[in-house]
């Protein structure tokens, strides 16, 4: 029932329609729809959000992958709700920044240093690559938003007031402080090939320093708490975890100013949750 009330979501902006019913020959021919986009040809009948339950996360270079892409967490996915069917699954039609070669050698001196790059930022003339999604595959769509191109130019989205504002620039530094974290993970698996021993932030932060970097980047910013681990993935195999992106591994110990947490998944995506997504999250994860 939840997957159906979030595709409604997506879709109802784009009114009554029809899933268009068509062959995979004929989406690779890209003649109905186009293979690419460029930013600049998106307008405000577009969406913007993030998925999650699509990643693999088990896999360190997938993760690492991702975030030389831009991909791991908040890269975007861009939409008008358009829906088709291949044989008997649902697809929901978007695009996505299409990420560019990985460097291979370059990527394990990174992993090794647990310090991946900052991704570029898009420009109007960034192309979008075509992406469908299986519907049945989305555990979560989150941040739902009208397209802007001014605020994906900038990384700066547009807000009513200063407290806005302010609190969604805490909300991106935070974002920035759990990547790295999940790069400081990320880099401890590939190295141990357990998970680090989370069972506390103290042991947490003394698994991870040198992996991190910086004592920093277990502190939520603006209110200096530690982001808290989840004792219940201390010191296991990351392939002990069906499914990953539902693993909670750090969270925000106090909500932010718009009353949102974020939360870091196994998968190494961050979502930013509600007050009641947090407690009916905590409640099945039970989390201290």
């Amino acid at each position: 029932m939840k997957r159906l009330l979030a595709v409604l979501l997506v879709t109802g902006f784009a009114g009554q329609a029809v899933a268009q019913t068509m062959t995979f020959q004929e989406v690779l021919l890209g003649r109905t729809i186009p293979l690419t986009v460029k930013m600049k040809d998106l307008d405000e009948t577009w969406r913007r959000m993030n998925t999650s339950g699509l990643a693999d996360g088990s896999n360190p270079a997938v993760v690492y992958r991702a975030m030389f892409s831009g991909q791991l967490s908040g890269g975007g996915f861009f939409t008008k709700g358009q829906t088709i069917s291949i044989g008997n699954e649902s697809y929901l039609v978007g695009y996505t920044i299409q990420g560019k070669p990985v460097d291979m050698s370059k990527m394990q001196m990174l992993m090794n240093r647990g310090a991946p790059t900052e991704p570029e930022k898009p420009t109007a003339q960034t192309l979008l690559g075509l992406a469908l999604i299986n519907v049945r595959s989305i555990s979560n769509i989150t941040d739902v938003r009208p397209f802007n191109l001014e605020a994906e130019l900038t990384g700066v989205e547009a807000a009513g007031t200063e407290d806005e504002k302010h609190a969604q620039e805490i909300n991106e530094a935070s974002a920035k402080n759990l990547g790295k974290l999940a790069a400081a993970v990320t880099t401890y698996v590939n190295e141990r090939k357990v998970l680090p021993l989370l069972t506390d932030v103290r042991t947490a932060e003394q698994e991870l320093i040198l992996c991190a970097g910086s004592k920093a980047v277990f502190l939520q910013p603006e209110m200096k708490k530690p982001y808290r681990p989840n004792p219940a993935v201390a010191g296991r195999k990351l392939s002990e975890f069906d499914k990953p992106d539902k693993v909670v591994v750090f969270y925000e110990a106090v909500p932010s100013g718009d009353g949102t947490r974020g939360v870091l998944f196994l998968d190494g995506h961050v979502d930013r949750l509600i007050e009641q997504q947090w407690k009916k999250l905590k409640e099945s994860a039970k989390l201290p």
